[in-house]
């Protein structure tokens, strides 16, 4: 005969259906207070399911066992049972019949010191065990068995914390935006893990734990708060707190989306500086071990603000604290505006890290490329002819500091460098470079990618900006060093080769008063070659481009170029490769209107995003376009994709494949994703070029979105001369250099409305 199972009663159907429940919730109710009320539900319902009379006692460990049960949390729980009577699973078949994940464990009280002692996980878990119901004997064997194995494993588990403390730490060297709100630095882990070290001391010498000091527990109460809005969006067990969802979130709090993530930041720092002063090795270990309280030392005479903000800027570190520049006398008498961006969510959602952090991982990254040479950028050699590296550091420190006050930020951040200059006390001339640095540290990125750098007007435009060439090579060291701590493909090869030729060019200008004295010479590039193709092939296929090829394609690349021409014969040929990190695809083939569209849409239907590229036309009517990019799935793009990909372009080309079915049907396979809160910008502007109109989009990106763009200027019928398509995060900001067909540039201002009212009802139309 087959013993019952145990029914569902209506504790936990009001447990499900708490669980379920995505209506708004008041940060005062999102927080503990939920967490105690799936708690209880919880309890209830586990009482209903094991009946009076039960002969194994049911535990709630971990989570569950500090009532902080969530939306999508695990059950954890153990079955406390006598030898022989494992069948006591049972009960909880009713759990896993809700679609419940259960992490149960069946054991003996003999089984508890031998589980402790196997893993740290195991450890925790059990230091917060409670009794729900059932055998309340048996429990009491199992408390007694706890408290000697903590004794026995006090020391081991200390270690256990401070190495997977450690381990974090490594993992996550600087506070990000997108926060793991539970093993994130400063996550809820973190708490735990104070509460585990008292616990451990508490249930050893037999008395209550303490609990939590206040600011702990309120900032416990926010990240309780968050997550559990998190798992109300997701609808599914996760941790990550999105910047995209930081409006959303805030209106399900009922608070204002960038204040609630502020104070995220904020809490989680305060939480990481306590389990890591409760992690090391002081005064408590000393004391425990007998050798009493250490002597009192007087401290060093203070320095002066600035020799301390010097000092400062060279021990930024990534594994210390969450707060890269803690309040001070010096930092309060230096820069007092430093505190607007203290734990300041960035709006720029392809930043990682909170303002402070970029700025002070911009100091970091400004240390490294002082002898690290990335990319072939020679910033070694550019910073030993600066010859001053504290004025790197500062301006790196500096270069964001206008963010969060009124107008645009580098404007305003130039007004506080000059105070900050003022304070300091620092000559006229290094003032002066600084506050250019501040005001200009946008200029030399967005000239390269956004510009064509083979226009003379355009290096002489950023020449006078710049002002002199010491200010150049600062600006260039802190624009790769922004670049380098602002998130994933902000910085790349790509990247890199634009902005040193860029560099080369405009310090021809400050140094001799000529652009074209750094234009490469074709015959370097000839000699170069010499193994791989004659003299006259590569000749005649420089003969044939203009002067943004030589100055943006390095020798080497060209004669791939050279042999990808050679392969298609007149036809079309696409090759896949990787330049650093990111997936490289050369196209070669003949030139005619609708290329990049047909290119664009062939990669948005293999989920590909563009994350930059040029197109470069030889005067033999070759096309040769270059596309950086990455794969919108987020799963890297393996050889099959590739392989498909590279069957589709030729034949998107030539007019044979589909590209809005295929869309359609990435639609119909792929969920749309968050759309980032980027306002969509359309300029036409007939002053960068003498001999084209640039048309700018910046927008939050889209499936489709380069596609959709250049789709609905072949439509215009307007050609595209050159393109410079640059993804960032979650935000494109792409130029286009274009004529109308008769060559005519369009400068009627109705025309220019028309066309910039047109494109942006395109881009708003495309899906996420």
């Amino acid at each position: 005969m087959v013993d019952t199972l145990p029914a569902p009663g209506p504790a936990l159907s009001a447990y499900l259906q708490l669980r379920a429940d995505l209506s708004p919730r008041p940060s005062a109710q999102a927080g503990r207070v939920l967490a105690t009320r799936l708690s209880a539900l919880l309890d209830a319902a586990l009482v209903e399911l094991t009946g009076p009379d039960a002969s194994h006692a049911v535990v709630a460990v971990g989570g569950y066992g500090r009532s902080e049960q969530q939306r999508h949390s695990d059950v954890d729980v153990m079955l406390l049972v006598q030898r022989g009577a494992e069948q006591e699973v049972r009960t909880l078949y009713p759990l896993w019949d809700a679609g419940l994940k259960v992490g149960h464990s069946v054991r003996t009280v003999p089984q508890v010191a031998e589980a402790m002692a196997a893993s740290i996980e195991t450890f925790t878990a059990l230091l917060d065990a409670r009794l729900v119901t059932g055998n309340a004997a048996l429990y009491e064997q199992f408390r007694g068995a706890l408290r000697k194995a903590v004794k026995q494993h006090r020391g081991w588990a200390r270690a256990a914390l401070q190495e997977r403390h450690r381990t974090v730490v490594a993992r996550e060297p600087w506070q990000l935006l997108c926060a793991d709100l539970k093993n994130g630095r400063g996550g809820l882990r973190d708490i735990h893990t104070v509460h585990w070290l008292d616990a451990v001391d508490a249930i050893a010498e037999g008395t209550p734990p303490p609990p939590l000091p206040p600011s702990l527990i309120e900032a416990q109460e926010r990240l309780f708060a968050t997550r559990s809005a998190v798992h109300a969006f997701a609808e599914r067990p996760t941790d990550l707190y999105p910047p995209e969802l930081h409006d959303r979130i805030g209106e399900w709090l009922e608070e204002d989306g960038f204040e609630w993530a502020h104070g995220v930041y904020v809490a989680m720092r305060t939480v990481h500086a306590e389990a890591t002063r409760r992690l090391a090795d002081g005064d408590r270990q000393r004391r425990l071990f007998g050798f009493g309280r250490p002597r009192p030392v007087s401290p060093p005479p203070p320095e002066p603000p600035l020799a301390s903000l010097r000092a400062a800027l060279r021990e930024i570190h990534p594994d210390g604290g969450l707060d890269p520049l803690p309040p001070s006398e010096w930092l309060d008498t230096l820069i007092p505006e430093w505190e607007v961006l203290r734990a300041r969510p960035h709006v720029a959602q392809f930043h990682i890290h909170p303002v402070d952090v970029h700025a002070a991982r911009a100091v970091a990254e400004a240390r490294r490329i002082l002898t690290e040479d990335q990319f072939d950028c020679e910033t070694p050699t550019v910073a030993r002819e600066l010859g001053r590296p504290d004025e790197l550091l500062l301006a790196a420190l500096l270069h964001d500091i206008g963010k969060g006050h009124a107008g645009d930020h580098s404007a305003a951040g130039a007004v506080i460098a000059e105070r900050v200059a003022s304070r300091a006390g620092l000559p006229p001339d290094e003032e002066a470079r600084l506050v250019t640095a501040v005001r200009e540290h946008l200029l030399l990125p967005n000239v390269a990618t956004r510009r064509n750098i083979a226009d003379q007007e355009v290096i002489l435009d950023t020449a006078r900006r710049v002002g002199d060439a010491n200010t150049l090579r600062l600006l260039y060291l802190l624009s790769i060093a922004d670049a380098s701590a602002s998130g994933p493909n902000v910085w790349s090869q790509w990247k890199a080769q634009l902005m040193r030729s860029l560099y080369v060019r405009v310090m021809a200008v400050l140094s001799a008063g000529a652009p074209d004295a750094a234009m490469p010479r074709p015959e370097s590039i000839v000699e170069a070659l010499a193994a791989r193709f004659p003299a006259e092939v590569v000749r005649a296929h420089l003969a044939g481009l203009d002067a943004d090829y030589l100055i943006s394609v390095p020798p080497e690349t060209i004669g791939d170029h050279i042999a990808l021409i050679a392969e298609a014969a007149g036809g079309t040929a696409a090759r896949h490769d990787r330049l650093g990190e990111i997936d490289r695809l050369t196209i070669v083939t003949p030139d005619h209107p609708g290329i990049i569209q047909a290119v664009a849409g062939a990669l948005a239907g293999h989920n590909a995003n563009v994350l930059g590229g040029v197109a470069h036309t030889h005067s033999d009517g070759t096309a040769i376009q270059v596309w950086h990019v990455s794969d919108t799935l987020g799963v890297g793009i393996d050889d099959r994709r590739w392989g498909r990909i590279l069957a589709a372009v030729p034949a998107a080309i030539e007019g044979t494949f589909d590209i809005e079915e295929r869309l359609a049907e990435v639609r119909r396979s792929y969920p749309a994703r968050p759309l980032a809160d980027v306002r969509t910008t359309v300029n036409v502007n007939n002053t960068a070029s003498r001999e084209f109109t640039v048309l700018e989009i910046s927008a939050a990106d889209r499936r489709g979105l380069l596609y959709g763009i250049t789709k609905a200027l072949h439509e215009q019928r307007i050609d595209i001369h050159l393109a410079k398509v640059d993804t960032i995060g979650s935000e494109v900001v792409d130029a286009f250099y274009i004529r109308r067909e008769d060559g005519r540039r369009i400068e009627d201002p109705d025309a220019a409305e028309r066309l910039e009212r047109r494109m942006a009802l395109v881009i708003e139309s495309l899906e996420p």
